[in-house]
């Protein structure tokens, strides 16, 4: 049997996020742009002259850059975060105060908003406080923030924050996050505000004031039995409906193929328990619908999708799936997972052992003999089989010719014209195809030893060989 591969990639909102844990210091040198070469022309640093006085305005923190920003009207807390004001004590605000207190500014023109930030600063505890009512239904420990300004925005606070801003002074976007960050984590205690791997991230939309949260999955970690045929591994939409919510009548308005599937044997208990929108499952490889899943079961992770709760007991969680599963699936005990470890499955190959029972149809030339029999089907022992992609799953996989090895083939069991054996194989090997060998495509066969047609009854996959 082969593997499956299936991924979804994820929206990756990292690149508006400029949040660092907690209480870091922010670094104002990181993004300040020294280049020099030659040929380039910053015209943010051409002088610029004050059309009243005709004097010369240097950048901050000279007077003439302090005065010039409070005459334009800069709200005191991108005064402070610009002024370059040597002592780090106290916020942006406090330091602007004191910065205005210090130029005794009385011409200052009737603006109607800070040409900096346009305001944004005063809207910062109700943007906090939107925040926090967004994902205080949840259940997390670390929280990402980021936040989505307009293009015209950050060109115009860049340019003038190169005019007249002290070198090296806060951009607007990592201050206006910082400060969201301390006033979130200030109210919401036991979390960190982290850089990557979030719980949650929370993304701010400052032109239309609105939060969008970006809930990450669960993933839990398990190996699971299917005892019983008949069950596909996962959900299978209903050929008819395609799956359409509400279904349809030869899917009894479910809009699957099979009524469960392991997915939902494994997944559907912890719903509840997460308090989780859906979920999906991640397996290595998989069996055919008709195939059982015994010995110590396949490796496999469950994602929960959308999950109000994080912290669960896990021994509990899979007693809860192995009572509703009714003896159809079995797993072991959960425990946590990431990311990381479902490419892990999917990617990695696993050598398997599978039992298989198969029924020659046409009389051998010296009947059935069992000492033949066994004789020439140990001979498949260590060969290299050259597998053309089965008639069964050709409209869904690659026309192709794959080579995998026969490791071992043994414990041959012969009464009269039905054969069992026991066989391991690489990861990818088509075992049923190695039985019938599905008009030749698969070469050698066991039908093609024997000299006969073969049908497999049943197949069991007895060991997959994966740490």
């Amino acid at each position: 049997m082969k593997d499956e591969v299936e991924e979804k990639d994820e929206e990756d909102w990292t690149s508006y996020s400029s949040a660092g844990p907690s209480g870091e210091t922010y670094d104002p040198w990181s993004e300040l742009d020294n280049s020099n070469s030659e040929g380039d022309t910053d015209h943010s640093f051409d002088p610029i002259y004050d059309d009243q006085q005709h004097e010369e305005i240097q950048p901050a923190p000279s007077p003439s850059g302090i005065n010039h920003m409070i005459k334009i009207g800069t709200c005191n807390s991108c005064l402070g975060r610009l002024g370059g004001l040597n002592s780090r004590e106290g916020s942006f605000e406090e330091r602007g105060l004191k910065l205005r207190g210090k130029f005794h500014q009385t011409n200052v023109e009737e603006h109607e908003y800070c040409p900096f930030c346009e305001d944004l600063f005063r809207d910062i505890e109700q943007i906090s406080e939107m925040v926090i009512s967004k994902i205080q239904e949840f259940e997390f420990s670390r929280l990402q923030l980021g936040a989505q300004f307009p293009t015209d925005l950050s060109e115009s606070e860049d340019v003038l924050r190169g005019q007249f801003g002290a070198p090296g002074s806060a951009p607007l976007k990592g201050t206006f996050v910082s400060r969201i960050a301390k006033l979130v984590s200030s109210k919401i205690k036991n979390i960190q505000i982290v850089n990557d791997a979030p719980d949650i991230l929370a993304l701010i939309d400052v032109v239309t004031l609105s939060i969008k949260l970006d809930n990450r999955s669960v993933f839990l970690y398990t190996r699971y039995k299917k005892l019983e045929r008949g069950i596909p591994q996962t959900r299978w939409p209903c050929r008819s409906c395609k799956g359409r919510s509400g279904g349809c009548e030869n899917c009894n308005w479910t809009g699957l193929q099979y009524e469960t599937s392991v997915q939902d044997l494994i997944g559907n208990p912890l719903l509840e328990i997460f308090g989780a929108s859906d979920h999906s499952s991640h397996s290595m490889g998989r069996e055919d619908i008709d195939v059982r899943c015994l010995g110590n079961g396949r490796p496999t992770v469950i994602e929960m999708k959308k999950p109000k709760k994080r912290n669960i007991d896990y021994e509990k969680a899979t007693e809860i799936v192995n009572k509703n599963a009714n003896g159809l699936v079995e797993i072991e005990k959960f425990r946590i997972s990431n990311k990381s470890e479902v490419v892990r499955l999917k990617d990695t190959p696993a050598e398997k052992t599978y039992r298989i029972r198969f029924k020659i149809l046409d009389e051998l030339d010296d009947g059935f003999d069992s000492d033949n029999i066994i004789s020439k089907l140990t001979e498949l022992s260590g060969v290299v089989l050259e597998q053309r992609t089965p008639n069964r799953v050709s409209h869904r996989r690659a026309d192709k010719i794959r080579r995998r090895k026969v490791v071992t083939l043994e414990d041959i069991g012969v009464e009269e014209n039905e054969i069992e054996v026991t066989i391991r194989a690489e990861s990818g090997t088509y075992i049923k195809e190695l039985v019938t060998s599905d008009e030749g495509r698969t070469v050698p066969s066991i039908s093609s030893i024997l000299g006969s047609a073969c049908e497999v009854m049943w197949l069991d996959v007895l060991e997959i060989h994966a740490d």
